[in-house]
């Protein structure tokens, strides 16, 4: 229950913005960037001193607790104008049906959320681990691992994560960051539309066509980061979108710049996203301020900046740079290395046929013929490993229930079809934030498409896309189609988003899918699901046949007694359910860290606490090559074998 805290916190930072704020969604949005940014605080603090620690950290929330109860009970009452007021208006019958059927989508996700562990690949590697050893390590600085993305990639979503696992003790609570960004969301994406002109049902179709994308429906039940970032970059727009007419407000501008900053810190492709948005915000300021539109730009570099800086510096410490490593120390090249027309047309298309995948083989295969014949006529191989991820291929598969493939078709669609139908229409092209929004929209896509490689997964990357997009495509339908033809696509939405919520691959609500099969879309296979599935065996619900081998290592290392214990490991294992089977069968002291490391972390091995290190076991998922492994001065011989898991264990000093 203790965990619940940071929860509460949150609450009560609404009922204080609201006693500022008219808007109780904008009061919400307002709350969540500065809990955002208070974890940050406490986190860095706590990291400084090594006193991540279940105490501390629950002493601190608890401090910062009693000085907001203290805010919102002697605070003043003082209403701006600058937001609009939430009007309190009896909502039609279909308009109360279509909130009813967000909620319900929103409470089978966040059920999912709650009884599932995290499971997908990334989260598997880098997303959970790096959590437990910041937990182990007692603060944020980077250490030796094989696994680089652990240290480098943007940590916001995770430090979420490592609050509420210190203080429940375990992961339970881990997927909720990823579904309460979900709700955030919907309702950021509401507040947008009517900034762009919606009017209340307006609003809540938007809340529709962002709470039914397939993609998001996916991931908000996991501890990928995809939908966290979508929710502050909605916060950044939203607020930004505040001053483009309103005289300058600080608190606007601290607002923009912390969520900004927050975009940046939990996601890389915030830089991509967030840019065009900025750049109609400067633009805008200097054809109202002039020369003094520096100082609003300054502020939000200052506040995203500092806000980023304790990554920054650690990313610099270690790489000599703040945004970690180039692509040889990597080991992943995500940056394109040609830069054409045809290369940008290339991932356009390709980008674009993510998401155009049908049950059927047939249509997909003549889709996929299509494109290859389009490469042609552009000059470009569709698999030139200048545009492309290494040792993938180009294909359309078919429509996919996995958050790492799953397409988003009915909302690609319909973001065709409202961009042609307001450069069609006269009336809409005249209504300049709408165009703008338009024109910032698609910048950030081209954009992306410009700056990286084209990867089959990419469609999970494009999430933040589909979010920013929602908001645009109610407010064009709401101007062109009536009422019932807006109801009917918002039935037609919510029906076609109950598959993703119940058959969720990775995470089956109430049947399982076919394994074997990845992209075949939605397979009944058999009734286990969520329920019926012991938590240990759902972490590995995406590579069932590495459960045994680890559990079968684990049980080893126990009987053997030793609680300090090596990791000899790839660029890409499955680290996070060898950490919490270690834990539960050697007990939660046991000592687990990254040896033999021959990357640019192996640098952090000299440090005190991890010179000191000694294994009396040494875990190798590396291919094998010698039946010995030497750290430092000790050798370790293999003892043990399983599948892709071998124990070495301390026998002599060399």
């Amino acid at each position: 229950m203790l965990a619940l805290i940071p929860f509460i916190l949150f609450i009560l930072l609404i009922l204080i913005f609201h006693k500022w704020d008219n808007c109780w969604r904008s009061s919400a949005l307002s709350a969540a960037i500065a809990w955002g940014t208070l974890l940050i605080i406490i986190t860095e603090i706590l990291s400084l001193f090594k006193s991540l620690t279940f105490n501390w950290v629950l002493g601190i929330w608890g401090l910062v607790g009693s000085g907001l109860c203290c805010v919102y009970l002697f605070s003043s009452i003082k209403k701006p104008e600058s937001i609009a007021r939430d009007r309190i208006t009896r909502p039609s019958i279909i308009s109360l049906a279509l909130l009813l059927s967000i909620g319900l989508i929103f409470v089978l996700t966040g059920l999912i959320a709650i009884v599932s562990p995290a499971n997908t690949w990334d989260s598997m590697t880098y997303h959970m681990s790096r959590v437990v050893h910041w937990i182990q390590n007692q603060g944020l600085a980077h250490y030796p691992t094989s696994i680089l993305r652990q240290l480098h990639q943007n940590p916001w979503a995770e430090i979420a994560i490592l609050h509420f696992q210190i203080l429940s003790n375990g992961d339970r609570f881990a997927n909720l960051i990823q579904w309460l960004s979900m709700i955030g969301a919907s309702m950021g994406v509401s507040l947008i539309a009517r900034q762009l002109g919606a009017n209340l049902r307006g609003q809540i179709f938007s809340t529709v066509v962002s709470a039914t994308i397939p993609m998001g429906i996916l991931q908000a039940s996991s501890t990928q980061n995809d939908y966290v970032v979508s929710f502050w970059l909605i916060c950044f727009v939203y607020f930004a979108s505040l001053m483009l007419n309103d005289r300058i407000k600080w608190t606007h501008l601290v607002r923009v710049g912390a969520s900004l900053g927050l975009a940046i810190l939990t996601k890389a492709t915030a830089y991509i996203y967030a840019f065009p948005f900025l750049l109609w915000f400067i633009l805008t300021r200097i054809k109202h301020l002039s020369w003094k539109s520096w100082k609003p730009i300054v502020i939000i570099a200052i506040v995203a900046v500092t806000i980023n800086l304790g990554h920054y510096m650690r990313n610099f410490d270690l790489y000599g740079s703040p945004f970690g490593p180039g692509k040889e120390a990597a080991g992943f090249e995500y940056v394109n290395e040609l830069f054409s027309i045809p290369a940008l047309a290339s991932n356009i298309i390709r980008n674009f046929a993510l998401h155009i995948g049908t049950p059927i083989g047939l249509v997909n295969t003549i889709m996929e013929r299509g494109i290859y014949l389009l490469h042609t006529l552009l000059s470009i191989d569709t698999n030139d490993l200048r545009t492309t991820w290494k040792e993938v291929d180009f294909h359309v598969g078919l429509l996919s229930n996995h958050e790492d493939f799953a397409g988003n078709p009915f909302h690609f669609l319909l973001i065709i079809l409202t961009v042609v139908l307001c450069l069609a229409s006269k009336r809409l092209r005249k209504q300049r934030n709408i165009t703008i929004y338009l024109a910032a929209n698609t910048a950030a896509f081209l954009l992306f498409s410009l700056i990286l490689k084209w990867q089959p997964w990419h469609s999970r990357l494009h999430l933040p896309l589909f979010i920013l997009w929602s908001p645009f495509v109610a407010v064009v339908l709401s101007n062109i189609w009536n009422q019932k033809i807006i109801n009917s696509t918002a039935i037609i939405l919510i029906l076609s988003a109950l598959p993703w919520t119940i058959f969720n691959f990775s995470r089956p609500l109430f049947f399982s899918i076919n394994k074997e099969k990845l992209k075949s879309g939605i397979i009944v296979s058999s009734s286990q699901n969520i329920w019926n599935t012991e938590r240990i065996d759902q972490y590995f619900n995406n590579r069932p046949k590495l459960k045994n081998h680890y559990v079968e290592a684990a049980k080893f290392i126990k009987k053997a007694g030793c609680s300090d214990i090596g990791l000899y490991l790839g660029i890409d294992e499955w680290e996070y359910p060898l950490l919490v089977l270690l834990k539960k069968y050697c007990g939660k002291r046991a000592r687990i860290e990254h040896v033999t490391v021959n990357n640019v972390s192996a640098a952090k091995s000299g440090k005190e606490s991890f010179e000191s290190f000694s294994p009396c076991v040494i875990i190798s998922l590396q291919p094998k090559q010698s039946d010995k492994i030497i750290v430092g001065k000790e050798v370790f011989i293999q003892k043990w074998s399983s599948g892709p898991v071998n124990l070495f264990n301390r026998t002599l000093t060399e």
